[in-house]
């Protein structure tokens, strides 16, 4: 059991990251739509925007000084509404240490602030539905996230992976799913309280989050109704609350048979 396991572990991990890499552009379809770019000087640099749902705008990009490094987005844009931050927006800007985000924003693309190693915090408008994949990932500075609302209802796969100062995180109270490794090698993180919202975990979602090995620091909700694989690799059973009967309480009960297992596989191999 314990070597079946090491191997899906590897697999899991070989996937995640081959999977959280900044997709290229598929340039091969000539008859595919692109959205014309603009572009819009903010005051401390130069934001690029695309047309948005309804004649709003989604920003895609932003250049500005180095010694620029704090970024406010304005609620408007060209006399346009700000709906979204796009994929890859803010990818790699490594000198932004704040980021104001408008109360219009609705979405967080893929990759959107990925790479920023100086962004401390992040406050998520009220107005924001959902995070995509790798929105944040390799954010090593990022110690706070805070939501100003509870309309986030999914955190993509691989979304805070390597934040590796992330502290402090209150998750929303109508979040329903938190994709494949979204805090992965959160290695500050201490304590996780999951919504009475909440219905899927994905895989490796905590995986190497040593701060969560400690008594009540990982609290889990009745509503769970699918966890994946290896999401808590690295915490210990006895430390995950989980109501009784819950399906997040079988979970908790198989990793201890499984553990159980592989103990009694290592005497044997001895």
């Amino acid at each position: 059991m314990k070597k079946i396991t090491l191997v899906l572990l590897s697999v899991l991990l070989t996937l995640s990251l081959c999977a959280c890499v900044a997709e290229e552009e598929d340039a091969s379809n000539i008859d595919a739509y692109a959205a014309p770019d603009y572009t819009e000087n903010i005051g401390t640099g130069t934001v690029t925007f695309e047309d948005g749902h309804a004649e709003t705008a989604v920003i895609v990009g932003y250049s500005g000084l180095s010694t620029v490094h704090k970024v406010v987005i304005p609620e408007e844009i060209a006399e346009r509404e700000v709906s979204g931050i796009g994929d890859e927006a803010f990818y790699q800007l490594s000198t932004i240490k704040s980021i104001s985000l408008p109360s219009t924003v609705t979405y967080i693309g893929k990759f959107a602030f990925s790479g920023c190693t100086s962004l401390e915090t992040i406050r998520i408008p009220a107005s924001v539905t959902y995070i995509d994949e790798c929105a944040f990932q390799g954010c090593t500075s990022l110690k706070s996230v805070i939501f100003e609302g509870n309309s986030v209802e999914s955190i993509g796969d691989f979304a805070f992976l390597g934040c590796t100062a992330l502290e402090s995180i209150s998750l929303p109270s109508g979040l329903k799913s938190i994709g494949n490794q979204a805090f992965g090698k959160c290695a500050a993180i201490t304590s996780i309280k999951a919504p009475s919202t909440l219905e899927s975990i994905g895989n490796l979602c905590f995986y190497e989050c040593p701060g969560l090995d400690a008594e009540g620091a990982l609290e889990l909700s009745a509503s769970i109704k699918e966890i994946g694989d290896f999401a808590f690799t690295g915490i210990s059973k006895d430390y995950i609350v989980a109501p009784e009967g819950s399906y997040a309480a079988e979970y908790v009960a198989q990793m201890a048979e499984d553990e159980t297992e592989d103990e009694a596989e290592d005497e044997t191999e001895a």
